[in-house]
């Protein structure tokens, strides 16, 4: 799908989802902090503290804006994205896109790992866990601009750990296109100020984009 050319004074609204425990909230700081190195001129956005237990339920918002308009009433003034307005979902868990779908429209690029982590509800045999077609399928129902990858296993396989799967994910969004104006050396930077093991780290933020270069041409 061909992405329409975005404009520096466009909004940029992400969500992220996933379960406590996966970094959501690094990853959100992460991309915030490269806007940031980046020169974007207003970056805003929303976390869950306290709200989930290990597994539970997590998301947070990221909205950026590389230039402001003079008139400050068409500039982003709110840290929550509004409903069918996310351009990009970066789902750590495939059952958490659909939790947060309210987000979503025609416009939104959902790029999905397809791990997923049943929920106690789920676990103890009271809910069923849809498979990952069923929520492909649904998804396809807001927007075509659906990709999966099995990131929790590539990141096993490639570095025996799962604890840079958000990386991963981060990078196999950029070839989207969905995630502009940000340099990736500037990913690279704020990996290194913030996170332990940071050549894993970076390593693994270039697999995936490289895993997602496979299906996005930019």
């Amino acid at each position: 799908m061909e992405k329409m050319k975005l404009k520096e004074t466009d909004i940029i609204n992400i969500v992220i989802a996933g379960t406590a425990g996966q970094g959501v909230i690094t990853l959100k700081r992460l991309i915030e902090f490269a806007a940031q190195k980046s020169g974007i001129e207003r970056i805003f956005g929303s976390e869950m503290h306290g709200l989930a237990q290990r597994e539970g339920a997590i998301t947070s918002h990221t909205r950026y804006q590389k230039k402001n308009f003079k008139d400050e009433r068409r500039n982003l003034q709110s840290p929550l994205i509004c409903y069918g307005d996310a351009d990009l979902f970066i789902c750590l868990e495939p059952l958490e896109t659909l939790r947060r779908g309210i987000f979503a429209s025609q416009k939104t690029t959902f790029v999905l790992n397809e791990h997923d982590i049943p929920g106690v509800m789920i676990t103890a045999d009271l809910e069923v866990y849809p498979p990952l077609d069923k929520i492909v399928e649904i998804l396809k129902e807001y927007s075509n601009d659906v990709h999966t990858i099995n990131a929790t296993k590539i990141c096993l396989n490639n570095f025996n750990s799962n604890l840079m799967v958000n990386i991963f994910m981060l990078g196999y969004s950029i070839p989207t296109g969905s995630l502009p104006f940000i340099d990736v050396e500037h990913y690279e930077e704020v990996i290194k100020e913030w996170l332990r093991d940071s050549d894993t780290n970076i390593k693994a933020l270039h697999l995936g984009i490289d895993e997602g270069k496979k299906v996005n041409q930019l």
